[in-house]
């Protein structure tokens, strides 16, 4: 029998937890992937009222020497109206900017997170600091009428419960 790994934050994990700690946004607006917009029961998802942010590594330097993480993620903010061809370019704007914002934050940094995924919680993480690597721009190639803009967002990380010998 083997033993069960351990849980342990990982970059995408402290980027969905940092981006849903922004006051006015929550863990139901952001995710490592996009919902679909319609329940199983064909009423529309809770998302489609506050758009939605998805959260992906697509690099980063992580200390050789120490345990500090700073990934770069790339952060995309989605909005749509069911029905219609016109994306709602304005809200997807605005959830850029609260993030683009929240980069600037000093008083609520650092920045204690803390996970619960599938009823599992995981150690708390610490966000040291974030900022924009790149500006929040508009992704036009979407064929779903969705509004989408996207960065890059750098963030440094610890684990308190990190400890070498």
């Amino acid at each position: 029998m083997s033993t069960p790994l351990p849980l342990l934050p990982n970059d995408e994990l402290v980027g969905v937890s940092w981006i849903a700690s922004i006051p006015g946004l929550s863990t139901a607006m952001v995710g490592t992937q996009l919902p679909p917009d319609v329940n199983a029961d064909g009423s529309t998802a809770t998302w489609i009222s506050t758009g939605f942010i998805t959260v992906s590594v697509v690099g980063g330097n992580p200390d050789p020497l120490l345990p500090v993480n700073r990934p770069v993620l790339q952060v995309d903010c989605w909005a749509t109206v069911p029905g219609s061809n016109k994306p709602p370019w304005l809200k997807a704007a605005a959830l850029a900017s609260t993030i683009r914002y929240a980069t600037w934050d000093r008083i609520r940094g650092p920045r204690p997170l803390s996970a619960t995924i599938n009823g599992a919680e995981y150690p708390l993480a610490v966000a040291q600091g974030a900022y924009l690597a790149t500006a929040f721009r508009r992704i036009y190639d979407d064929q779903g009428d969705y509004a989408r803009y996207q960065a890059d967002l750098a963030l440094s990380w610890i684990a308190p419960a990190d400890v070498f010998d």
